[in-house]
């Protein structure tokens, strides 16, 4: 560990002068959703997550995160992506939350296309996989095995 990190949550993490809250995330969030007024973005904070929902008819995808520590996308088929990240400094969490934000809105806008179970999302210049969740899948393949 070098001088400038801290130790937390078990790991490395940002310095306390790149360590994110979550209002400062959803401060970034709420900055980035005017580009997707078409999809219905709704902002918050719930349980110490700041977080944006896009939603057209019945789909919808919510990125969310505490700040530093970790960054979410989940769609309303189950799957998702989440990236734990503790060492990101604030410029990197911003643009962490830049493609996670383009991640939900490319899925809502239907550009998500599915492979072996997983769907397959490209944005912001990468490309995702959105999975289900472990438990998930193994109830399916069980299902699967009957």
């Amino acid at each position: 560990m070098t001088p400038d990190r801290r130790f937390e949550w078990g790991g490395l993490s940002a310095g306390r002068a790149d360590f994110v809250t979550a209002a400062e995330a959803l401060a970034t969030l709420e900055g980035l959703v005017d580009a997707y007024s078409d999809l219905a973005p709704a902002t918050g904070v719930s349980d110490g997550d700041a977080f944006v929902r896009f939603s057209v008819g019945e789909r919808w995808a919510v990125v969310s995160t505490p700040g530093t520590r970790w960054f979410s996308v989940r769609v309303d088929s189950g799957h998702r992506a989440r990236l734990d990240d503790a060492t990101s400094t604030r410029a990197e969490a911003a643009m962490l939350l830049h493609t996670y934000v383009a991640i939900g809105a490319a899925y809502v806008r239907g550009e998500a296309v599915a492979e072996d179970g997983r769907l397959m999302v490209t944005a912001a210049g990468r490309r995702v996989s959105l999975t289900r969740p472990f438990v998930e899948r193994l109830r399916g393949w069980m299902r699967e095995r009957r």
